[in-house]
Formats: C-alpha cells, sequence, structure tokens
C-alpha cells in the first residue's frame, strides 16, 4: 500500500538544510567561534570571567590559564614529569632553576623587560608579585575601569612575550635584548587593543 499515493508536493523553495544554533538558520564560522568558545573557555579550561579579556586573542587567555594552573612547560614542571633533562636550570639566566614564577617574573631578563614595560606606562619600578596577581591584573594603582582592562591586557601581552622570547633560547639559540622584546610589547599591545576597542582613541 502507498500512503502517498494520491499526495502532491509543491514548493516554492529548493531543499535546504538549517542551522539549529542559530537564530536565522544559517551557518556562519564567526557564531560558532563565539559559541565555542562561550561554552568550551569556562569549563574545559577554568578559565574565570575576571580572567578572559576581549581586549586580546584567544591564544593569550589559553596562555594565561596555563601559566595560571602551572600547565607552561617549563624545566622544572618537566622534570617533575620524569622527562630527562641535560639541565632545570633557567636557559636564559642560568642563576635558577626554571620554574614558571622564574621563567616569567624572576629570571634577570624578565625582571628588566617588566621594569621597562612598568616605565613605560608611568608605573615606577615593578612590584614583587606573583605571576597569578600579576596574570589576574591586581594593581594598587587608581585607574578607571577600562585602563584596568588595558593595563591587565599589557600584563598579558608582557608575559606571553617574555615566554615566547624564551622558547626563542632554547629552541633557535637565539634571544631577543630586553629593549627588544619590549619593542614587540609595545607593537602587539597597541595592534591587539586599538583594534577592539570599538570607537576608542587608544594613546
Amino acid at each position: 500500500m502507498n500512503l502517498c499515493a494520491g499526495t502532491n508536493c509543491v514548493s516554492s523553495k529548493q531543499n535546504s538544510w538549517t542551522w539549529a544554533l542559530s537564530s536565522s538558520g544559517h551557518f556562519t564560522v564567526k557564531t560558532l567561534s563565539r559559541i565555542i568558545e562561550d561554552q568550551m573557555l569556562p569549563s574545559s579550561l577554568g578559565i574565570e570571567e575576571t580572567n578572559r579579556s576581549n581586549l586580546l586573542p584567544k591564544k593569550l587567555e589559553v596562555f594565561v590559564w596555563r601559566a595560571i594552573k602551572k600547565r607552561i612547560p617549563v624545566r622544572h614542571e618537566l622534570d617533575k614529569r620524569g622527562i630527562d633533562l641535560h639541565s632545570v636550570r633557567c636557559p636564559l639566566c642560568d642563576d635558577d632553576v626554571e620554574t614558571i614564577e622564574h621563567s616569567l617574573i624572576f629570571c634577570k631578563y624578565a625582571m628588566d623587560v617588566w621594569n621597562r614595560v612598568y616605565s613605560w606606562c608611568g608605573l615606577g619600578n615593578f612590584s614583587n608579585l606573583s605571576i597569578s596577581e600579576i596574570l589576574r591584573g591586581n594593581t594598587t594603582v587608581e585607574m578607571s575601569k577600562l585602563g584596568r582592562k588595558i593595563w591587565q591586557a599589557i600584563e598579558w601581552v608582557t608575559s606571553y612575550f617574555v615566554w615566547k622570547n624564551r622558547n626563542n633560547k632554547v629552541f633557535r639559540d637565539k634571544a631577543w635584548t630586553s629593549p627588544m622584546t619590549l619593542s614587540e610589547i609595545q607593537l602587539k599591545s597597541f595592534e591587539w587593543i586599538s583594534y577592539r576597542l570599538k570607537g576608542k582613541t587608544l594613546d
């Protein structure tokens, strides 16, 4: 028995797919990217809302989460996981064991970069803060809400380029000088932040 006997299907439109995750029914990469960020970053990465930044690329958020959770592959962490290394000392200064705190803050190279960034931003000398305090944007300086967001973004960019330069030394045996690193921080901070400060001017 033919259940469709005598039935006429008339349509003025061609068959098409609709995407259920969009109110318009249309798929876009931008919408999918936003959904993934909203759903995946807070849950799987454990990033608190206060530790997210809409002024920087997502790779910076991931880097910050890894630094706070001690999941950056510094030599101390690799050694704890049983990876055989010829040395656990800092590849830049060779003064101490390479922990995350040492690599991103207390290495004399890192300290020089931080002091230059603080001077550039008119904040005096670098404060003796932990990496967690720095990446969470803690500061005693009075700032507007936007100013605090921008400053936290600059701190994240600084940490990112300090780490990037460490990798330059480890994998290419060619590290930047502190002034060169500061130039990279200034350029990328301005590029990333100003691009996302819609309608606002950044000095």
